[in-house]
């Protein structure tokens, strides 16, 4: 017996060793291709799951346009990375909405449980007879959850969006029309962190974000004093807030998305684990129903 549970555990840390060194990493396209996904894990583009939709599309069995939650942007992003021309949402599979998470109105839940098998991300807590609710914070808005409730206690209500920054004192000049940038440098000899005030203003009129972490945006202590000297009264601390707060809530966006992912893989996991162990019950069912017979029959003889 102790033979036995020697092998047993010897086998366990193979499998661990085998998983850990030995584990299939994912195929860059589809991983690239999930990246861009809103992970709302909606279902709406005919697939159960952001993970595969994406597997779909770099097989060429889905088009890119399928996804009403990732609406236009999703579309072009896609486009870019596979080379392809963008295209209108295929209007089909949904219309873009406002994000929007959902909400249990609690004097109305009945406590039947229907809806937390339904949220892929498992974002409401309750248990039988109880007072059902939703974590806003997990909840990716995919809407699943409101066919199986039989009472209709869950509605669908927009996430606010981030207030405009105030303006400083600095910015008394954005109500007047800014001239175009001479590029003077007055700003830059001015800074105090050493930054390149003109380059930030040019990349935050474009929008592009990756270049302005590169030139070190959230280093601007906000001082004003670029302001202050620049020969064409362009505001360019506004500038800059607007853009930290587009840079903030593009990284908060994504990591809602992986943590949306995470836990709808983390599921699926479970899900798989539960039907396995399900299938091995039902077989050890009718093997010990087998062998009941066997024995029976053998008693008749």
């Amino acid at each position: 017996m102790l033979l036995i549970c020697l092998l047993f555990a010897g086998f366990g840390l193979l499998l661990g060793y085998a998983a850990q060194f030995l584990k299939v990493q994912g195929e860059p396209l589809v991983e690239k291709i999930d990246s861009l996904l809103p992970q709302t894990q909606c279902a709406q583009c005919g697939f159960p799951g952001c993970k595969p939709y994406a597997v779909a599309i770099a097989k060429n069995e889905a088009d890119i346009n399928q996804c009403p939650p990732g609406g236009e942007e999703t579309v072009i992003a896609l486009a870019n990375l596979l080379g392809k021309q963008p295209k209108p949402l295929n209007t089909q599979f949904g219309e873009t909405k406002p994000k929007s998470v959902a909400v249990i109105i609690e004097a109305d839940c009945i406590g039947c449980v229907k809806c937390i098998p339904a949220c892929p991300v498992d974002a409401i807590l309750g248990a039988s007879k109880f007072m059902h609710t939703v974590i806003a914070s997990e909840c990716t808005g995919c809407e699943l959850c409101i066919a199986p409730c039989p009472v209709d206690c869950i509605v669908m209500q927009p996430v606010p969006e981030m207030p405009t920054p105030i303006a400083t004192r600095f910015e008394s000049n954005l109500d007047r029309a800014a001239q175009p940038c001479i590029r003077c440098g007055e700003c830059a000899n001015v800074c105090p962190m050493q930054l390149l005030p003109q380059e930030l203003y040019w990349h935050s009129q474009a929008e592009n974000l990756p270049k302005l972490q590169a030139y070190n945006l959230f280093s601007c202590i906000e001082c004003g004093k670029c302001d202050v000297v620049c020969p064409s009264e362009i505001p360019l601390v506004h500038h800059f807030r607007l853009a930290k707060g587009k840079i903030a809530l593009k990284n908060q966006q994504t990591e809602e998305a992986a943590l949306a992912k995470y836990r709808y893989e983390n599921q699926q996991q479970r899900q798989q684990r539960l039907l396995a162990e399900q299938a091995e019950k039902v077989r050890k069912q009718k093997q010990a129903l087998e062998d009941m017979k066997a024995k029976l029959g053998m008693r008749t003889k």
